[in-house]
C-alpha cells in the first residue's frame, strides 16, 4: 500500500509540460464542461516522455485561444520558457 501511495504521489508531483498543461486546465478551465481536470491527469499524468511535446503544444494553443477570446487566468503554471 505504501508503495502505491509513493508511486501515485510521484505522478502527481512530477513537473514538465504535461503537468503544466493539466495544472492550467484545472486552474483556468475547472468550471468549463469542455475540459476535465481529472481526465487530463488520467491521460497525461504518467509523465510519458512521448506525450511531453503534445502537452507543450496543447498548453500553448490553449493559452493562445484563451488570450484571443479575452479570457484571463491567474494560473501559476511555469513552463520554464
Amino acid at each position: 500500500m505504501t508503495l502505491l501511495l509513493l508511486a501515485l504521489s510521484g505522478c502527481l508531483t512530477s513537473s514538465g509540460p504535461c503537468t503544466a498543461y493539466c495544472d492550467y486546465v484545472c486552474d483556468c478551465h475547472g468550471d468549463d464542461p469542455e475540459y476535465s481536470c481529472q481526465d487530463c491527469y488520467t491521460v497525461y499524468g504518467g509523465g510519458d516522455a512521448e506525450l511531453q511535446d503534445e502537452c507543450e503544444t496543447a498548453l500553448a494553443d490553449l493559452r493562445q485561444a484563451d488570450q484571443a477570446a479575452g479570457l484571463t487566468c491567474d494560473d501559476t503554471t511555469d513552463t520554464g520558457a
